[in-house]
């Protein structure tokens, strides 16, 4: 059976090179022997993950709109007063300078969300809201999963129990992760907690250092792996990624990056490639 389902899988994607015709955008890789979604949702996955969609908060209830407003509006406050607070600007959280800041991200959010969009926008904007919710149904009501391809910048669309299976495959083949029968997260919270508590005591980092440092517990969560399929390789087994970027380590990670970056790219720049336009110069 799976032999067979393999074959009719390599006749579908044969299928469409050998029409004559050249797509401009790459499209998803269905992993499943019959295409569930229509040419609208079809063409509307095939713009890929990268793909931007029009201002779809405008077609939003106005008091949906100042709910994301303020979140909005709160988030990057925040992230601007801490650091301009910090080591080293230390500027104080009474100056004007913030009531100015706030009031003119503010008037630009609000600006920036009410602007009327045309009336072709609005259509636009529309059509590709009723598409997209069309997709999710069928993805939850067929049991899907939608994924960014390893290496690639397109979706891959397969069964969720085909899914589960290739990553339980990769478990028994590898031997490389273990199952948690239990959540660790608070006591890996809490000590780096103690652990940042009993160095800002002894006088081994200063405050700002340790405030830079301290999690968020509202902020953080467990790191979790998941897996992205290598469709270019045959049987389409996946890629582990682990995500750490709300970890409750991440904060000391970034204040280390801080320190270290500097020395590392200084004692490596002559064996360092940013980019391709470096190593053109380089070359030069």
């Amino acid at each position: 059976m799976a032999s067979f389902r393999r074959i009719i899988l390599q006749n579908r994607q044969r299928s469409s090179s050998t029409k004559n015709v050249i797509g401009v955008s790459p499209e998803p890789y269905l992993d499943l022997i019959s295409n569930p979604f229509n040419k609208r949702q079809w063409n509307y996955l095939s713009f890929g993950p990268s793909y931007i969609r029009l201002n779809q908060s405008a077609i939003r209830p106005k008091c949906q709109q100042e709910t994301e407003i303020k979140n909005q509006h709160k988030d990057i406050y925040s992230k601007v007063e801490n650091h301009l607070t910090g080591h080293p600007h230390r500027i104080p959280r009474n100056n004007i300078i913030f009531k100015q800041y706030s009031d003119h991200l503010l008037a630009y959010l609000n600006q920036i969300y009410f602007s009327p969009l045309s009336y072709k926008d609005q259509l636009i904007s529309r059509e590709q809201a009723q598409i997209l919710g069309s997709i999710r149904r069928i993805i939850i009501n067929m049991n899907l999963i939608i994924r960014v391809t390893d290496k690639g910048n397109n979706f891959y669309i397969g069964s969720a129990n085909e899914f589960e299976k290739k990553a339980q495959t990769f478990f028994f083949d590898t031997n490389a992760f273990v199952e948690l029968s239990s959540n660790p997260f608070n006591e890996i919270f809490d000590k780096v907690v103690q652990l940042l508590g009993a160095l800002h005591q002894k006088g081994l980092i200063r405050k700002w250092q340790y405030e830079q440092m301290m999690p968020d517990r509202t902020k953080c969560e467990l790191a979790h792996l998941y897996f992205n399929p290598k469709t270019h390789k045959d049987g389409i087994p996946v890629r582990p990624i682990e995500s750490t970027i709300h970890a409750s380590t991440t904060k000391i990670s970034k204040f280390l990056d801080k320190i270290l970056r500097p020395i590392f790219d200084d004692k490596c720049k002559d064996t360092t490639i940013i980019d391709g336009a470096s190593l053109i110069t380089e070359l030069s």
